[in-house]
């Protein structure tokens, strides 16, 4: 069985040199909404590259995958919204923890 991450926040910070926000970090929370658990992006790719999947939701309930890339500035492995989902809630839409107040990049560094 696939194991499904519902992300519910983030944490920015900006990349040197290309000096640009990214996410640095998750929080997901499981689906029996028991515990919440902090991931790295380098947490998060590695789990991804084991078939975990991560997601966000909007407030209507609809969910939004992650997807790994690499950012064309940086050439830094990163997730994101995937693309195809990104109308229906972008992961920078959710709550920030730490790190800076507000994400302008809707991508993540591989820390």
């Amino acid at each position: 069985m696939t194991a499904t991450n519902r992300i519910i926040s983030i944490e920015t910070h900006k990349v040197r040199p290309a000096s640009h926000d990214v996410i640095f970090a998750v929080s997901t929370r499981d689906e029996a909404a028991i515990k919440d658990q902090r991931w790295t992006v380098r947490t998060v790719l590695q789990a991804m590259g084991r078939a975990e999947r991560f997601y966000s939701e909007a407030p209507n309930g609809r969910r939004a995958r992650v997807q790994r890339y690499t950012c064309a500035g940086c050439h830094q492995e990163h997730i994101r919204t995937h693309i195809s989902d990104a109308a229906i809630h972008d992961l920078t839409n959710l709550p920030h923890t730490g790190g800076l107040p507000a994400a302008l990049a809707a991508s993540t560094p591989l820390a």
